[in-house]
């Protein structure tokens, strides 16, 4: 069974209507209705009690609506982390850095990152350069801020930050 499937059995088993969960899954009633069955055939049994009123789980229905609306409240919850984590509003950042450049360029932006991204943990990591871009190419930290020159091998690539002699 498709992860669709739980997912429609999941809308119409909460709102407890075929019409509501074709709204909400921006589907049609015919289309709900028939994964319904469809569902209900490949377990062999009955899952929903249908009447004027909307419907109601059976027993079976009730033990799988359990399983089903945990698995995808997960679901969307580790969506929703993932997309907050892309727009900085909340997740973890680890920054391997050498002592050099934390002292003359990060400290300064590191204030002012925490000023607009609150919600965002940071984890440094001092290294001498070579080491925070090994640490950086063996995906323990997410990004190396380190001072040149140095050897960057592709996949990585340098940007240049800031000058100073």
């Amino acid at each position: 069974m498709t992860l669709d499937y739980y997912r429609i059995f999941y809308y119409v088993a909460k709102y407890k209507s075929f019409s509501k969960a074709a709204q909400i899954l921006h589907n049609n009633q015919p289309n709900i209705s028939r994964t319904m069955n469809n569902i209900e055939s490949e377990f062999g049994c009955k899952l929903l009690v249908r009447s004027h009123s909307g419907i109601t789980l059976t027993p079976e229905g009730e033990q799988l609506y359990e399983h089903v609306a945990i698995a995808i409240e997960q679901l969307y919850q580790g969506e929703s982390e993932i997309l907050s984590n892309k727009t900085l509003e909340h997740g973890h950042i680890s920054i391997g850095v050498s002592e050099t450049a934390l002292n003359i360029f990060l400290l300064s932006k590191l204030e002012q990152f925490h000023k607009a991204y609150p919600q965002v943990k940071i984890k440094l990591s001092n290294h001498s350069s070579i080491q925070a871009v090994d640490a950086l190419e063996k995906g323990i930290v997410d990004i190396a801020i380190v001072t040149s020159p140095i050897n960057i091998k592709k996949p990585l690539r340098a940007t240049s930050l800031y000058c100073f002699e």
